[in-house]
């Protein structure tokens, strides 16, 4: 009996494949080593040695993807900015600015990806709140990783506050990200200072959150005149 005839893939084609799959294996173990390094000691804490042996690969191969230190440092903010600005973007396109429920549901876009799966959990909430308290360094990817969305987002709350001035909105939403980052890293402070142990989800989190930026954002609206 004659076998049915089967496409054959090449030898090379095969192995290029084996090896490509595997470079990307690698990256994605040397980013999350990387990553829980980078928050445990800082950038300047941080070895590329300590990195690669957290990793299991040899020290080369950092080299090799991500050239340099700053490189690689770079490279963890960069795929944690992507996936939080692109859930922020996509849930910011559906609300309807001209709502009565646009600010908080602007605020909600703005606020929930960092605090899911997104943000990275606790290891890049540290890296996250040292972004904007660091040096040059970090002012520099917050600038390219952050802060076109930012300026979306200032947009946003101008047409859903048309009355108001850019400067005030600008403040309000840098007030909202400090609220961010009091929040983010999740230590269960607020629960401790009251002597509690019951943990709130993150829905919890986030409407206590999205309800005091909102606030507080219409307080810094009010203050001007112009809500």
């Amino acid at each position: 009996m004659t076998r049915p005839a089967t496409a054959s893939i090449p030898a090379s084609a095969s192995g290029s494949e084996d090896r490509e799959t595997a470079g990307h294996t690698a990256r994605l173990r040397i980013l999350d080593a990387a990553e829980h390094t980078f928050s445990e000691g800082g950038f300047g804490g941080a070895s590329m040695k300590a990195i690669a042996v957290r990793a299991g690969v040899a020290q080369g191969l950092l080299h090799y993807h991500f050239d340099t230190k700053d490189g690689l440092y770079a490279a963890v903010i960069e795929r944690r900015a992507g996936a939080i600005n692109a859930e922020r973007e996509a849930m910011l396109a559906r609300v309807d600015t001209a709502a009565p429920d646009a600010l908080p549901r602007i605020l909600e876009a703005l606020l929930r990806p960092p605090l899911g799966p997104a943000g990275g959990g606790q290891a890049y909430a540290r890296i996250f709140a040292g972004l904007l308290v660091g040096g040059t360094r970090e002012a520099d990817l917050v600038a390219r990783l952050y802060d076109p969305t930012a300026r979306r987002f200032i947009a946003a709350l101008g047409a859903a506050c048309p009355e108001t001035a850019p400067e005030t909105l600008s403040w309000a939403y840098n007030f909202a990200i400090g609220a961010l980052i009091a929040t983010v890293a999740r230590s269960g402070r607020p629960e401790r200072l009251v002597d509690t142990e019951t943990v709130q989800d993150t829905d919890a989190v986030v409407a206590r959150l999205v309800e005091f930026a909102t606030g507080g954002v219409e307080a810094a609206i009010a203050r001007t005149g112009r809500i």
